[in-house]
Formats: structure tokens, C-alpha cells, sequence
């Protein structure tokens, strides 16, 4: 259980979505630095032909257990893994994953450029 003082574990939580394991050497901390997770992540040769295996199963983004998403925010969460996701070109129509069946219209374009106002980079 996390002690009330402590700092969240954004990178544990956010890697545990990516790639299904515990990395406490992660550490906890007050907001993500999301350059650091990709810089940690693209390390990993297989994590695409992973992420791709698991997604075809229809189970990715791994759930992340209750006491890694302790004191973070659902919305901030879920913004901050979109944006990992993309930056790691992991989301489905990226160039990893071959080109999508259509180009986004401008309703969609205009949703990709937004920024929330939690987003935390």
C-alpha cells in the first residue's frame, strides 16, 4: 500500500499498460516524464511484435493492478498512455502497424492536436 506522502508511480503504472511487467526500479513519481519512458522503452527490440501479439488477443493495454494506479488520476492517466503510446508508434494505423484504411478527417484531425488541459508531458 502507498503511504498518503508518497509520490505516485507514473512510470511503473504507465510501463505495467505498455508492457504487462512490474519495474520497480522505476521509482515513484510527482508526473511523468514521458521523453524518459520512451527513451526506457525503445530500448526493448521486441516490444512492438509484442504489443502486436497482445492486441490481435484483444487484451492490450495490459490492466493496470490497483495499488501501481494508487493517487494518479484515471484521465491522467489514460492521457498520459495515449501519448506514450504514440511516441512509441504503438497505436493501431502506425507506421509499425501498416497504414490505417482511411486518413482521418477533420473532425479527427483536430481531436489528434488537441491537448487536454491535465496533459502532462
Amino acid at each position: 500500500m502507498q503511504r498518503p506522502d508518497a509520490s505516485p508511480a507514473w512510470h511503473q503504472a504507465l510501463v505495467y499498460a505498455i508492457c504487462g511487467q512490474r519495474l520497480s526500479e522505476l521509482g515513484q513519481q510527482d508526473e511523468p516524464d514521458l521523453n524518459e519512458l520512451v527513451r526506457i522503452l525503445s530500448d526493448d527490440a521486441d516490444l512492438v511484435s509484442r504489443v502486436q501479439v497482445r492486441r490481435r488477443g484483444g487484451d492490450w493495454p495490459h490492466p493496470v493492478p490497483n495499488d501501481l494506479m494508487a493517487g494518479l488520476g484515471w484521465a491522467q492517466f489514460s492521457a498520459a498512455l495515449t501519448v506514450l503510446i504514440t511516441r512509441l508508434d504503438l497505436a493501431p494505423g502506425s507506421a509499425s502497424h501498416g497504414p490505417s484504411s482511411r486518413p482521418p478527417d477533420a473532425d479527427e484531425r483536430r481531436l489528434l492536436h488537441e491537448v487536454p488541459p491535465h496533459h502532462v508531458e
